[in-house]
């Protein structure tokens, strides 16, 4: 069984579903968290530290500094990946925006003391 986000299935539907059939239900949910992956935005730095010292004092323990280093290292993967997204989304947008392509224009004048000239 597959998700749609546009026909979602009901409590009453899904609980059915795991009685009747809980491979099928477990098949669903994952089409529904491949859906919803589209959507996220991985972790910054900031806050995998923050998330690895909140589940460190939540088991009882201090943090250490390998793990605060590791967490770190994971954010700023994630940053990197965020970053290079956005850069080919800019690139993307400025190859086929009209104020980038040649139309016989010599100049773009981005500041305006140059419309003063």
């Amino acid at each position: 069984m597959k998700y749609e986000p546009n026909n979602e299935l009901t409590d009453e539907q899904l609980k059915k579903l795991g009685e009747d059939d809980f491979d099928k239900l477990l098949e669903y949910l994952d089409s529904q968290a491949d859906y919803l992956k589209q959507f996220v935005k991985p972790l910054s730095s900031y806050h995998t530290k923050r998330f690895a010292s909140v589940a460190a004092a939540t088991q009882g323990k201090t943090i250490t500094n390998e793990e605060l280093k590791a967490a770190n290292k994971i954010g700023k993967e994630n940053e990197q990946e965020a970053f290079d997204k956005i850069k080919d989304r800019v690139e993307e947008y400025e190859k086929n925006h009209h104020k980038y392509k040649d139309e016989g224009i010599v100049n773009i004048k981005t500041h305006r003391s140059q419309w003063f000239d």
